[in-house]
Formats: structure tokens, C-alpha cells, sequence
């Protein structure tokens, strides 16, 4: 499958990353203030339950940040993907480099079927119409991709049916 997070052929791949989500990261935070704000004599000062409140919206503010950012930049990738056949480098690849350093993936392949929604057409081969998105921090989809159905490729002449 073809995605834009991912090096090219013979290029040094960087290692995928472990999903996150906002929960574990809010756990792991607030199991460690406690000790903090103990190790630093505060615990008198600012209650842990009160910091652990702003630890939680803090947190779930950013992802809801990265989420609205992500949403927007692959609708847009997706516009200038439509472009010049299929991911024209209208903006000269900065675009696409973008991506890789957000680790938002570009899927293009429709073999990758949890990803897209099926638009129209008839046939049992599919087309791309716009490539799906995901969050490869957080593993999920940013913005499905669309499906045309097409008749599937005839077979290689001089083949027997």
C-alpha cells in the first residue's frame, strides 16, 4: 500500500510508533504528580485533584487540536491530490513532506478497504477517487478516502476461461 508517512524504496524508514491516546497519556501524567508536587513540597499548595483536572483538559485539548489540524490538512492534500493526475506537486512536494513530518498518511491503494467508503459505479475492481488519511500517532483515521466501482480488468489475452 502506497502512503505518504512512508519512506521511499531503499530510503531509511523510520520505525512506526505505538499508537497513542489521550487516556494513556492522561494516566501516566496523573500517576506522576502526585510525587512530583510531594518531591517539591507543593503538595499543600495545589491539590492533586486540581492538578490532575487541568492534566486531563490540557491533554484533551491537544488532541482535539491535532485532530481539527490534521482534519484540515488532509482535506486539503486530498484537493491538490485530485490535481495534475493524481497528487500533482502543485505546491513542490511541500506539501507531502508535511505529511511525513506530521506522520499523516496518504493511502492511495483501495486494497487498503477499512479506510475508504464506496461512492458509486458498478464492477468488481476500484477506483480512488480521493485517497484516505490517517493519524499515525494515534492510528486512526483522519479522513476516509472514496471508492468508485469498475469493472475489473479482462483477462490477458491467450489465457483459457
Amino acid at each position: 500500500m502506497r502512503e505518504t508517512g512512508q519512506a521511499p524504496t531503499g530510503a531509511a524508514q523510520r520505525p512506526a510508533p505505538e499508537p497513542v491516546d489521550a487516556k494513556t497519556i492522561i494516566q501516566g501524567v496523573v500517576e506522576r504528580v502526585p510525587a512530583v508536587l510531594r518531591a517539591e513540597n507543593l503538595a499543600e499548595e495545589a491539590p492533586a485533584t486540581a492538578l490532575n483536572m487541568a492534566v486531563r483538559k490540557a491533554v484533551l485539548d491537544e488532541f482535539r487540536t491535532r485532530a481539527q489540524f490534521a482534519g484540515r490538512l488532509a482535506e486539503t492534500d486530498a484537493l491538490v491530490w485530485a490535481q495534475a493526475d493524481h497528487g500533482g506537486d502543485l505546491l513542490g512536494g511541500a506539501l507531502r513532506e508535511h505529511l511525513r513530518e506530521l506522520r499523516i498518511l496518504r493511502v492511495t491503494e483501495p486494497q487498503a478497504g477499512d479506510r475508504f467508503v464506496v461512492t458509486e459505479g458498478e464492477g468488481e475492481a476500484f477506483e480512488v477517487l480521493r485517497p484516505a488519511y490517517v493519524d499515525e500517532l494515534t492510528g486512526k483515521v483522519i479522513l476516509a478516502g472514496h471508492l468508485r466501482r469498475v469493472p475489473a480488468p479482462d483477462m490477458a489475452v491467450g489465457e483459457d476461461r
